[in-house]
């Protein structure tokens, strides 16, 4: 079965898609949902949010994080709420794996 990770990497797209043998396939939204707009605009937010933990300029880079609890725990709903959506447009097409860590 095709697997979809959610993990989220400094300036790449936080969908993974693997094939029955562990090998990524990409790192975009699978064949089935490329044109997807609401999905799409989904992870491209969440995708905005966490690079915007990091300091990234010509002398530093670092992990800031969140400036409190309160907003990072409304980026986990977030993200809750855009695999909640991909799952149900896929229904049981592939198995998932949530891998993210902030």
């Amino acid at each position: 079965m095709l697997k979809i990770k959610i993990y989220l990497d400094y300036h790449c797209y936080p969908v993974w898609v693997y094939n029955e043998k562990g090998e990524l396939i990409d790192n975009n939204l699978p064949e089935e949902l490329v044109n997807d707009k609401e999905i799409d605009e989904a992870f491209v937010k969440i995708q905005n949010v966490y690079d915007g933990l990091f300091i990234d300029n010509s002398t530093e880079f670092s992990y800031i994080g969140f400036s409190n609890e309160y907003k990072k725990e409304e980026y986990l709903k977030m993200i809750g709420r855009a695999v909640n959506l991909i799952k149900s447009k896929l229904c049981e097409s592939y198995e998932f794996e949530d891998k993210v860590e902030v």
